[in-house]
């Protein structure tokens, strides 16, 4: 694939995900997927809706901070927790400034939105796997399965396995 094909369907995919997500602004207030959103800060002018509107994702929704930054004329996303929350430090507003100095270029234009209303993530539904039996059923064939496993044969396969074999020598390190 060159250089143009991919630039094309970047660009239909950008516009694909600009009508997936309706984005409205009153003053500092955002409204994107049913989900109200307050500009707190709006270092540079940085916020852009239609960039908001390429780089959303649902997932976002959960967090109670969601900070947007420019680089290279790409906007990238990080959501942030309140600090009253039991998670990792590093996902807490209070790390911000941490965030900003060590992944931010300096000088970089960015934006953090509060989320008024965050939605609890809601949790995929799997089958619980028993990686046991999954991991027992490769060890042994198919075919060897109804056999009964003998003793004896497998203390005689370990203790081949410990012999030397000949024809391989022993690696020596000789001193000057």
């Amino acid at each position: 694939m060159d250089r143009d094909t991919l630039k094309e369907r970047t660009l239909l995919q950008q516009e694909e995900r600009k009508k997936a997500y309706q984005i409205t602004r009153t003053g500092d207030e955002i409204e994107i997927d049913r989900l109200t959103l307050e500009l707190v800060e709006d270092f540079k002018a940085a916020f852009d809706l239609d960039k908001l509107a390429v780089r959303y994702t649902p997932l976002l929704a959960q967090y109670d901070y969601i900070v947007g930054d420019i680089s290279a004329e790409q906007l990238r996303l990080k959501g942030f927790y309140r600090n009253d929350k039991t998670v990792a430090n590093q996902d807490k507003i209070e790390a911000l400034q941490d965030y900003l100095y060590e992944y931010v270029n300096f000088g970089a234009p960015y934006f953090v939105l509060e989320n008024v209303n965050p939605r609890p993530l809601e949790p995929e539904t799997r089958q619980k796997s028993n990686n046991r039996s999954r991991k027992n059923n490769r060890r042994r064939p198919q075919n060897d399965k109804d056999k009964p496993v003998n003793k004896t044969q497998v203390a005689h396969k370990t203790a081949k396995s410990n012999q030397k074999k000949p024809g391989k020598r022993a690696f020596v390190i000789k001193q000057k």
